[in-house]
């Protein structure tokens, strides 16, 4: 018979473990941690998705909601929802700016402010607290008010200066949060002995990082003046492109998806009239430049306007400054576009046989104005065609003409031959 010995000496200490499943620092100890991801520039989306994570987290077993923070701003002032979101919650709110170089500026200067425990990275900015909004005039008061201030390992303001996320989750055990629920201790770590003898401290607990969905992402990607920018000049060239390919209108859906974007991005940001039409009239000059026959000066000038129209559509200062490499690299596309990509793409598309342009070789017709640079407008049969000549030819207004061949979106012609027109 097997002894029964063994099993009763094992009784004590099934009981032992009981009692310290049932003891309430192990109950602490099975919340995890929500990690909130806020970064780019805040808006009403935006708000309504870290409402709706810090609602969860009070029904769900969540010992502690950490903020990570990287914004220039908002453009809501439904930030202050999150400020009062943040100082009643029952659950500790910890907001954490990083990783480095995150900022913290306007109104999300405040919302580490709010929080009742405020960590940041070394090397990350907070300021300018007193900004509610992007682009507005200062008004009331913060703590962070002023120009924005490098985070050092000694920053009076702050609880902890941590350099990464993790660092902050273990520091965060053994620490008492007053809330309007009452104090609340964390469980985050556990004492560890390495194999040389040395203490340290171990993450005990789950880390389930929140990410807003698809939509709250979409929005966000107009919410910055590069992309804004970007999204308006590759829309109106891509229409401008819809307008002489003569196509079946699938550039002019493709062109929709970016202006409806941008369109998003113009009823938020502080857009200038000035930026914007500098941006309207150098995609014009584009346009003017190419229907005349190449990259003329004037597409020089539109480059530059363009270049011009970019940095000054957005008003966001003291927060939100120009992001010059997305704005160069879009200026160098379009103007790469129209010198060229249309041209390639038109003459593909004229040049094909079913568009039925060879019957206009040898027809005569009459110059509408005086060739400059060789290159002006014929009238054949009551209609008016782009054409193209050699400089020589000196052709002036009202001179007879015959297209001798068609090259793409242009007619060649020569001054008209002595004989019978044909």
């Amino acid at each position: 018979a097997v002894s029964s010995r063994p099993v009763l000496r094992r009784l004590p200490l099934v009981f032992l473990a009981l009692l310290t499943l049932a003891s309430p620092a192990s109950a602490q100890q099975t919340g995890g941690v929500d990690v909130v991801e806020v970064a780019g520039v805040i808006d009403d989306a935006k708000v309504d998705y870290v409402l709706g994570v810090l609602d969860r987290a009070a029904t769900e077993a969540v010992q502690v909601v950490i903020v990570r923070l990287d914004s220039p701003g908002a453009v809501t002032e439904r930030t202050a929802e999150l400020e009062t979101a943040f100082a009643t919650s029952a659950v500790p709110i910890v907001v954490w700016v990083g990783d480095a170089p995150a900022r913290a500026l306007g109104a999300a200067a405040r919302l580490v402010e709010a929080a009742h425990l405020r960590t940041a990275a070394p090397g990350t900015t907070i300021g300018h607290g007193n900004h509610q909004l992007i682009g507005d005039d200062a008004v009331g008061s913060s703590m962070f008010d002023g120009p924005p201030v490098t985070v050092e390992p000694a920053t009076p303001s702050l609880d902890r200066v941590e350099a990464s996320l993790g660092q902050v989750v273990v520091w965060l055990d053994g620490r008492t949060v007053e809330t309007p629920a009452g104090a609340v201790t964390l469980r985050t770590a556990e004492e560890i002995t390495d194999e040389d003898g040395s203490i340290r401290l171990q993450q005990t607990v789950d880390v389930r990082f929140v990410e807003p969905n698809l939509w709250v992402r979409l929005l966000d990607l107009t919410l910055g003046p590069g992309t804004l920018f970007f999204f308006l000049a590759i829309g109106l060239t891509i229409v401008a492109f819809e307008f002489y390919a003569v196509g079946p209108g699938v550039a002019a859906a493709v062109a929709l998806i970016p202006l409806v974007l941008a369109g998003y991005g113009l009823g938020r940001l502080p857009v200038t009239w000035y930026g914007a039409g500098l941006l309207a009239v150098a995609i014009g000059l584009f346009v003017v430049d190419y229907q005349r026959g190449g990259f003329r000066p004037r597409s020089w000038i539109a480059t530059g306007m363009l270049l011009a129209g970019g940095a000054l559509l957005v008003d966001g200062a003291p927060t939100l400054g120009v992001p010059w490499g997305s704005v160069v690299a879009t200026t160098v596309a379009v103007a790469l576009f129209f010198a060229v990509a249309m041209p390639v793409v038109a003459r593909s598309r004229f040049s094909t046989g079913t568009f039925g342009r060879d019957h206009l070789i040898g027809r005569r017709g009459t110059a509408v104005g005086a060739f400059e640079d060789g290159v002006g407008l014929v009238d054949l049969d009551g209609a008016q065609w782009k054409a193209s000549a050699h400089r020589q030819a000196g052709i002036d207004a009202g001179d007879d003409i015959v297209v001798a061949a068609v090259q793409g979106l242009w007619l060649e012609i020569e001054r008209t031959p002595e004989g019978p027109s044909t």
